[in-house]
């Protein structure tokens, strides 16, 4: 049974650097040893997010190879350049990871510089939305790659990117500082929507059990109600 004490206890004690090398958060802080432009951390980041689904065993090597020899550490230059254009030359069977092939990658590497196209930042593209209405942007951009839509999922890995830009505690990065991480929301998938069950309504993994575990989080914390989100993550670790 998940409740706010054992959540809360799991969260206090949890290892940051232990969950940085079982998490695709960790690739992030790779790419930000290289550098310190934002819109490269962002592009990087949001980039690493949309492959996180499955096995980590698999999507976070994957990850760290598009970023650091796709990439060469400049997601920024790689988007704005077009150099995706030529990228993944040697991707067996054209596939940059199990269901994203290399044609849907680059799609989505057109899409996000249309979309960032005299923008300094991602931030400042998305500064006249509400958190919410730019999760629902993002998706649109990333839509090629399937990463889902509010009408049909809970938007799992563009909420996890929001949250890895948001929040001022780590494992996150709190790179937009124009944003509170009172109003993100919460991670939601299959296990989460397992692990929470005796808790919400919404018994499948859709942005109204989103929604609905973003509220009880901010009944047990409106200050940082995704501190939660980490506590569950580490406790999945755990029972593994």
């Amino acid at each position: 049974m998940i409740t706010k004490k054992l959540l809360d206890s799991i969260y206090n004690d949890f290892n940051v650097e232990k969950f940085k090398q079982g998490d695709p958060c960790g690739v992030v802080y790779q790419l930000m040893q290289h550098t310190d432009s934002q819109l490269d951390i962002e592009i990087g980041a949001l980039m690493i997010a949309m492959i996180s689904w499955g096995s980590r065993k698999v999507f976070i090597p994957t990850a760290l190879h598009m970023i650091r020899d796709e990439m060469q550490w400049k997601p920024k230059e790689f988007i704005f350049n077009n150099l995706f254009e030529d990228s993944y030359k040697n991707a067996k069977n054209q596939c940059v990871y199990r269901t994203l092939n290399v044609d849907t990658f680059k799609q989505v590497c057109r899409n996000i510089k249309e979309n960032l196209q005299g923008f300094s930042t991602m931030e400042e593209r998305l500064s006249q939305l509400t958190t919410q209405q730019a999760i629902a942007e993002v998706c649109r951009w990333l839509e090629p790659a399937k990463v889902g839509t509010m009408n049909k999922s809970a938007c799992k890995r563009v909420c996890m990117f929001f949250r890895w830009m948001i929040r001022k505690n780590v494992p996150d990065m709190n790179i937009w500082k124009s944003r509170n991480q009172q109003d993100l929301y919460a991670i939601m998938d299959v296990h989460v929507c397992n692990q929470t069950k005796d808790l919400l309504k919404n018994k499948q993994p859709t942005w109204k059990a989103c929604e609905e575990l973003t509220n009880i989080f901010k009944s047990w914390d409106k200050n940082d109600p995704l501190k939660y989100d980490i506590a569950l993550m580490t406790l999945a670790d755990s029972e593994q």
